[in-house]
């Protein structure tokens, strides 16, 4: 695996984990991450999910044709 690709797959799956512990009240990030601005780290994980979609996404719009 390229190592980019190894790096987005962590950050989707922190992000997925984020938000499921998000609604039973618990910041995963702010806990990881501390003080640390959280926007540029919201914005890193938003297109590390794009880089991991887009090809699903192509994949599945290929089969329809």
């Amino acid at each position: 695996m390229k190592v980019i690709h190894v790096i987005t797959l962590f950050l989707v799956i922190l992000g997925g984990l984020h938000f499921a512990l998000t609604g039973f009240g618990i910041s995963l990030l702010p806990a990881i991450f501390g003080t640390m601005n959280l926007t540029v780290l919201y914005i890193v994980m938003g297109v590390s999910t794009i880089y991991h979609v887009l090809p699903v996404l192509r994949t599945h719009l290929n089969a329809i044709k």
